[in-house]
């Protein structure tokens, strides 16, 4: 298989009506034939990709997007015909997005050949015949698709995408689900300054933290202070939380379940001293390639379980 590798392309940042940037838009690259069509970046994520093709080429594809919560319903781009059709779904529940494009593009008809869609998550099957195709990817470096644009005609001809963040991810709590009261300090932090651990020989009681907003500290604190506070300091913006690890165990005598011990680890390698009694059910809040950026959890009078925010590191 002949292929020649493209790696640069043409970028424009979107601004929205209050001059706030919304996504970085990726010029569209391959054959120069077909109208020009966008769908846009005024949308959250997209949901299904479908495609028809054959030995000529991709004939067409349409993207299905999610704004606020509701189906957007995606433009054809191009012209059916015979050959094959696939669809691929991706799956929000499991906060799935694409992330990165292979596209392969014939120069002397001006028509792509094939496709292969990468999620945070998978690869999905290569789609089309790439054979004397030249190829180009189109993705940033911790940044999502959103949507796309591009030029089509009898089929499709070029390709390009806005990309924006890729939003935090919500861990599940550990620990107690039921004693103490619900707390959620939110993802919208850029990363995490200092951490402090309240505890005892027994048990953690509580975790303040002091965040970074826009260069701002702001700080959150629940549960008990009674007990000895140690701090944890993280060099933000050089340095990241990225694990937090424990266990979690009944009390004595009591028999209520709550966070025992908790370690704290550090982009750097760096790690916490254990705070509190390590006893019980292990636990590791840890996401390759992503940062701790906030906490949730529940606190009565011991500190009874916690959650993570995850954000993905930022490349480029």
């Amino acid at each position: 298989m002949f292929i020649i590798y493209i790696c640069v392309f043409l970028t424009s940042t979107i601004i929205d009506s209050n001059g706030l940037a919304m996504a970085q838009k990726l010029e569209p690259i391959g054959g120069k034939g077909g109208k020009q069509w966008d769908d846009g970046a005024d949308q959250d994520y997209v949901a299904k990709v479908y495609i028809r093709g054959g030995r000529e080429g991709i004939h067409y594809i349409k993207f299905d997007y999610v704004k606020d919560g509701q189906s957007i319903d995606g433009a054809t781009h191009g012209v059916s015909g015979d050959g094959f059709t696939h669809t691929l779904e991706i799956d929000q529940s499991k906060y799935e997005h694409i992330v990165l494009m292979d596209c392969y593009y014939d120069v002397k008809t001006g028509v792509m050949q094939a496709l292969q869609f990468k999620t945070n998550l998978k690869t999905y099957d290569l789609i089309g015949y790439p054979k004397g195709a030249t190829k180009f990817s189109l993705g940033v470096d911790g940044k999502i698709i959103i949507g796309f644009h591009g030029f089509a005609g009898r089929f499709l001809n070029s390709l390009g995408a806005y990309v924006t963040k890729a939003p935090p991810t919500k861990s599940e709590l550990v620990g107690g689900l039921y004693g103490g009261v619900y707390w959620d300090d939110g993802p919208n932090y850029d990363g995490i300054r200092k951490v402090y651990i309240t505890y005892t020989n027994t048990l953690i009681r509580s975790i303040s933290t002091d965040y970074d907003k826009d260069g701002r500290v702001v700080t959150s604190s629940h549960g008990s202070k009674d007990g000895e506070t140690k701090e944890f300091v993280i060099d933000y913006p050089n340095e990241f939380l990225t694990s937090v690890e424990g266990t979690y165990n009944t009390i004595p005598d009591d028999g209520v379940l709550v966070v025992r011990s908790l370690i704290f680890k550090t982009s750097k390698g760096r790690i916490s001293p254990t705070y509190g009694f390590v006893s019980g059910t292990q636990f590791v809040l840890e996401k390759q390639g992503n940062v701790i950026v906030g906490f949730h959890g529940r606190d009565g009078g011991a500190f009874d379980a916690i959650g993570v925010y995850f954000s993905p590191i930022i490349t480029s």
